[in-house]
């Protein structure tokens, strides 16, 4: 009897240990990984000189300041709340071919995304450049390799309240040339008004749109190049040295 007793009691406690040690059929537990959002802008200036990076950066939709996001094998300045910002001659941005990556060491995340910047270009010919009639002017470029379209502005510094009507055109990458109407330069009676009108040309590829400090109106409804990993947006393009018309007093 107590043999059988003995046997009884050996078999539960062995049922109770492997109960109690059944690690083999416990799952892991798997990281899951956090998800990274962008918006990001980068200008070749050729008006300035200086170019520019910005970019916003959230963490499971939290702003995020512990990358390191680089350009080539440059670091772009972390501002805090999830800003990365650069405007500088020194910062290497040249046309063709870029790489961005964006690190988070503590998550183990590392993902590149590459952009073609359009070549150097600039205005050619501004006819007439002085222009006391305020008539039509002819306005022509040198072609900007990679570019996708460009972007042509005219305006006052004061258009808006001077009466003029900032001109803002989509071109595509085939267009070397364009007669800007002489409505440009009046006011909405039809009245020249005199000023100096500043040309602004922009190259880009695939997507553009506003960035800070930017010194003219953009067209509304521009492309923006999507990305997935990170989901977001960039922005780029290449901006001519600045040029202009005079309708004088």
């Amino acid at each position: 009897m107590m043999r059988t007793i003995s046997v009884i009691f050996s078999f539960a406690v062995l049922l109770v240990i492997n109960s109690c040690d059944n690690r083999s059929s416990v799952n892991p537990r798997i990281r899951e990984l956090p998800s990274f959002t962008v918006e990001m802008t980068l200008i070749k200036n050729l008006a300035t000189g200086a170019n520019l990076v910005e970019a916003y950066l959230e963490r499971d939709g939290y702003p995020f300041s512990d990358a390191v996001i680089t350009v080539g094998n440059s670091a772009v300045p972390v501002q805090g709340g999830g800003l990365y910002y650069i405007e500088s001659s020194e910062f290497p941005l040249r046309a063709g071919t870029n790489i961005i990556k964006f690190d988070s060491p503590d998550d183990g995340y590392v993902k590149s995304v590459t952009i073609e910047m359009p070549d150097d270009f600039g205005i050619t010919q501004v006819s007439p450049r002085y222009n006391p009639n305020a008539d039509i002017v002819f306005v022509e470029w040198s072609a900007s390799a990679g570019a996708s379209n460009y972007i042509l502005v005219v305006a006052t510094l004061d258009h808006g309240t001077d009466g003029t009507q900032a001109l803002k055109t989509v071109l595509p990458s085939t267009t070397t040339g364009y007669f800007i109407p002489d409505t440009t330069f009046e006011d909405y009676a039809g009245d020249p008004v005199p000023g100096t009108y500043y040309i602004y040309l922009i190259s880009f590829n695939e997507g553009f749109g506003p960035y800070s400090g930017i010194r003219f109106a953009v067209p509304e409804g521009l492309p923006e190049k999507v990305i997935s990993d990170p989901v977001g947006v960039l922005r780029f393009g290449t901006v001519a040295a600045l040029d202009s018309i005079t309708v004088p007093f």
